[in-house]
């Protein structure tokens, strides 16, 4: 499977060590070529004009080539190999949760459908912001609409980000529903230090200065 981009989205991060991960990440956007049966399209920002078919589009106009899964779905597997396929390097992921298999362990807010309006269905927005609430750091989403998913990463992982559906479209250049977002660790996942946590152990770094400085 060939023709995949590494497509690198306008991101400030502010802060540094912790601090990071206190800001809403965006994601850099992977796209691919899948094949004569795409359906789907994702965002790069200025890519050549390909839409659902190479007919449509013009320069600039924020569309590039998608990725499909003939079979559906994007299971572990297939998002591997597209994020291989798209860096050259193969990736150990793990899913952590999908929006609709576990909305518990998810907070979805300003969320927008296609006319600006705010929403509070999912499968209808077109951009918004996600939460893990239990903090586990996410490296890559993948939006799944239809036969097909469009692939994000968040680099540095994080906890919270922002989300768009806007590449997602059908032949007929409509959004499909969105099936669901799924959620991905890699490296082992991990999560940010509870604030009583970081002064636990700040308190312990204090008393064995103290300590040492006794021992002089």
């Amino acid at each position: 499977m060939g023709g995949f981009k590494t497509l690198t989205a306008v991101a400030v991060m502010a802060g540094a060590g912790f601090l990071t991960f206190s800001t809403q990440a965006a994601p850099t956007i992977f796209c691919a070529n899948g094949g004569i049966d795409l359906t789907l399209g994702c965002i790069s920002g200025d890519a050549p004009g390909y839409g659902p078919s190479d007919t449509i589009g013009t320069a600039g106009d924020g569309f590039d080539e998608r990725y499909s899964n003939a079979g559906g779905g994007d299971p572990e597997a297939k998002v591997e190999e597209a994020i291989k396929d798209a860096t050259g390097v193969a990736v150990d992921i793990t899913l952590y949760g999908k929006s609709d298999d576990n909305p518990s362990l998810f907070s979805f807010t300003n969320m927008l459908d296609k006319n600006g309006v705010a929403t509070t269905d999912l499968s209808k927005a077109f951009s918004g912001m996600w939460d893990v609430l239990d903090k586990t750091l996410i490296s890559y989403i993948t939006i799944k609409a239809a036969n097909s998913f469009a692939l994000y990463q968040i680099s540095p992982a994080n906890f919270m980000g922002t989300f768009t559906t806007v590449g997602l479209l059908n032949n007929g250049g409509n959004q499909p529903t969105v099936s669901h977002i799924s959620f991905w660790t890699a490296n082992g996942g991990g999560k940010v230090p509870e604030p009583a946590a970081l002064g636990l152990l700040g308190l312990g770094l204090a008393g064995l200065g103290a300590l040492k400085r006794r021992r002089r």
